[in-house]
C-alpha cells in the first residue's frame, strides 16, 4: 500500500540531519574515471582510439556512503583498508581535506586498494559514455594485522556515534569477528547495513536495504510478482530479527517491510530517464541511516532515502545529495 508524504515533516527533518555522527564501516572502493574524447580509427586494430582528456577519483562503496552522509553535514568516522598504494593514499588525502577523522583507514601492503577504473568517450560538452571498466580486486580479505587493527578503531570510537552503518561489498572488510564486535557493543544505537552477497548474515540491526536481486538470491528464489516479493521481504525481514527492511527496485521505486505493519511502497521519484544508477544503494542507506539517527520513523527514512536516491541518479558516478537538493526533490516529488 501507498500513503501520503507529509512535505513538511520531510522537510523539517532534512535539518536534523545535520551534526549526526555515524561510524561507517565496510569496503573502501575507489572509483577513477578516465575522460576521453573520440579522435580516429586505429590501424593496428578495428577500435576507436581516444585523446585523453583528465582523471577523477570518486569515493566509492563504504567511501560514497561516507560521502553521502558529508554531504549532508554529518560527521562521519571511515573504518577500512586501503592498500599502500596510489589510490589509497588518495583516498586517506580526500577525506583529510575535507576534515574527517582518518584514522580508521587502515593501510594494508597485503591487500591493494579495491579499484574501479571506468573509461568514458564522449565529444566535448557532451555526455560521456563508459566503454570499459577495469577492476584492480585483492586475492582475498584483509590481512589479520589489519583486520585487528579495524576491530581496535571500532572498538575506541563507537561510543562516541549516534549510529554505525556496515557497508558490505564483499571484500571481507565486514568479516564475522568486524559483525559481532559490532553486535556487542552498539547497544540501542541505529545499526545499518548495505550487503552486496551475505544480507541474511546480519542478523539484529536496525535497517537492511537490500536491492530486489539481493533478497532473491538470498532466499533462493524468483521474484516476480508483488505476492512474491511480498512474502520474501517479510521472510528475510523475520531472518535478520530486524524491525525494518527497505528493498531498492530501480524504477520501480522501493518496498518497506516493518514488523507488525502492512507493506510500504514509495513510488521511484525524479524524472524517468536516469543518467547513472552507480552508488544509488550507498546513497539510500546513508540517508536512511541518518534520519533514523536523527529520530525519524522509519517510514520518513524510507521517503527520503527514497527521494534522495532520486536525485543522485541524475549525476554522473557515484554521486551525493546536498541538503538543498533534498528539501527541494522533498517538496517537488511529494
Amino acid at each position: 500500500m501507498q500513503e501520503p508524504v507529509d512535505v513538511k515533516e520531510l522537510g523539517a527533518l532534512v535539518p536534523r540531519l545535520r551534526g549526526r555522527k555515524v561510524m561507517v564501516v565496510g569496503d573502501l572502493l575507489v572509483d577513477r574515471y578516465v575522460l576521453t574524447e573520440p579522435a580516429r580509427l586505429s590501424r593496428e586494430a578495428p577500435v576507436m582510439i581516444a585523446r585523453y582528456q583528465a582523471e577523477e577519483l570518486i569515493p566509492g562503496g563504504a567511501a560514497n556512503a561516507a560521502s553521502n552522509l558529508l554531504a549532508l553535514g554529518a560527521e562521519v568516522i571511515p573504518v577500512g583498508v586501503v592498500g599502500d598504494d596510489a589510490d589509497g593514499d588518495e583516498l586517506r588525502s580526500h577525506f583529510d581535506g575535507l576534515g574527517v577523522d582518518v584514522t580508521g583507514i587502515i593501510t594494508d601492503p597485503e591487500h591493494p586498494t579495491i579499484s574501479k577504473t571506468r573509461v568514458m568517450v564522449g565529444d566535448p560538452n557532451r555526455m560521456k559514455q563508459q566503454v570499459l571498466r577495469i577492476d584492480r580486486d585483492p586475492d582475498g580479505p584483509p590481512s589479520g594485522g589489519a583486520q585487528a587493527a579495524v576491530l581496535a578503531r571500532i572498538r575506541d570510537r563507537i561510543a562516541s556515534v549516534d549510529a554505525v552503518l556496515l557497508s558490505d561489498y564483499g571484500y571481507g572488510a565486514v568479516g564475522a569477528s568486524v559483525l559481532d564486535s559490532v553486535r556487542g557493543i552498539v547497544g540501542d544505537r541505529v545499526l545499518t547495513v548495505d550487503s552486496r552477497y551475505r544480507i541474511t548474515s546480519f542478523r539484529g540491526v536496525t535497517l537492511a536495504t537490500p536491492n530486489e536481486g539481493e533478497v532473491a538470491a538470498a532466499l533462493g528464489r524468483r521474484l516476480q510478482t508483488m505476492e512474491q516479493l511480498e512474502d520474501a521481504g517479510h521472510e528475510l525481514r523475520s531472518r535478520l530479527e530486524a524491525p525494518a527492511l527497505l528493498v531498492t527496485r530501480g524504477n520501480r521505486g522501493m518496498a518497506l517491510f516493518v514488523e507488525g505493519r502492512d507493506r510500504l511502497d514509495l513510488a521511484a521519484t525524479g524524472p524517468s530517464e536516469v543518467t547513472d544508477v552507480s552508488g544509488a544503494g550507498d546513497t539510500v542507506i546513508a540517508v536512511a541511516t541518518l534520519a533514523l539517527a536523527a529520530g525519524a520513523d522509519v517510514s520518513d527514512a524510507a521517503r527520503l532515502a527514497n527521494i534522495a536516491a532520486g536525485v543522485v541518479v541524475m549525476k554522473a558516478g557515484a554521486a551525493t545529495c546536498s541538503p538543498q537538493e533534498l528539501t527541494e526533490a522533498a517538496a517537488a516529488w511529494a
